[in-house]
């Protein structure tokens, strides 16, 4: 399980989550999980109804006896989503309930991408991301963002820093800044977040360069552990 978010700002946490799980490897595709307690994007941007999703499942989860299938809906970019609610307050319902089950009723199946959106102290986002085995921090390359960064109390086992839109740093730098190892860098890709946001049709090979491109090379990262990545966890 993989937990997305961000620290500030919106530096394209849901547009690489739903990349990374476009472009999953492997035989089981990839579920993304809207578990941003601020709201899911996914359902408005594509104009579909966030029930079924991760309200339904969190309530599905009380009872022990979960039919993951009967809660995803598929977009038209092919991904399987769980949609978050919309709006705040029931969403924040929703994944506190989600964080309060045990994460192998519905995350044991496939794998598994949690968008968590923007990191907030005490938010019940906070417990799902303590269950994900490695949390990419989303984070433009600027100094400011990444003062943030190296600011911030962060709740998972392994943090990795994925860079959006270029930066004067090189990574060392940037690792003795904030603690963090860079997982990857990757361009700001307006065509392929349209295509993500439901605002383009996605033309043939369209994961083949750009943001999906540099997403398939972090998930192979992500499935195949090296003693660099484990050296560079932090633990918050």
């Amino acid at each position: 399980m993989i937990a997305v978010g961000s620290v500030k700002g919106s530096p394209g946490a849901t547009t690489l989550a739903a990349a990374l799980a476009v472009v999953w490897p492997g035989d089981a595709a990839a579920l993304l999980v809207e578990a941003d307690c601020a709201g899911g994007d996914l359902g408005g941007w594509h104009w579909t109804p966030d029930t079924p999703g991760v309200a339904s499942l969190a309530a599905a989860c009380r009872t022990g006896a979960v039919q993951l299938g009967e809660h995803v809906r598929r977009l038209p970019l092919g991904v399987d989503v769980l949609l978050g609610a919309a709006a705040r307050s029931p969403a924040t319902v929703a994944v506190g309930l989600l964080a309060e089950a045990d994460h192998g009723l519905w995350a044991k199946e496939r794998p598994t991408i949690l968008d968590v959106g923007r990191l907030e102290p005490d938010a019940p986002s906070s417990v799902l991301v303590t269950k994900a085995e490695v949390l990419l921090l989303v984070a433009r390359g600027d100094e400011a963002s990444l003062l943030r960064v190296a600011d911030a109390k962060l709740p998972a086992r392994e943090v990795r820093l994925v860079l959006v839109g270029g930066c004067r740093y090189h990574h060392d730098e940037i690792t003795q800044l904030t603690g963090l190892p860079v997982a990857a860098s990757v361009p700001w890709d307006s065509y392929s977040a349209r295509v993500i946001a439901g605002q383009a049709v996605a033309r043939k090979g369209w994961t083949r360069r750009g943001l999906p491109a540099d997403a398939r090379a972090l998930a192979a990262q992500l499935t195949t552990p090296t003693a660099e990545g484990v050296a560079g966890d932090r633990r918050g």
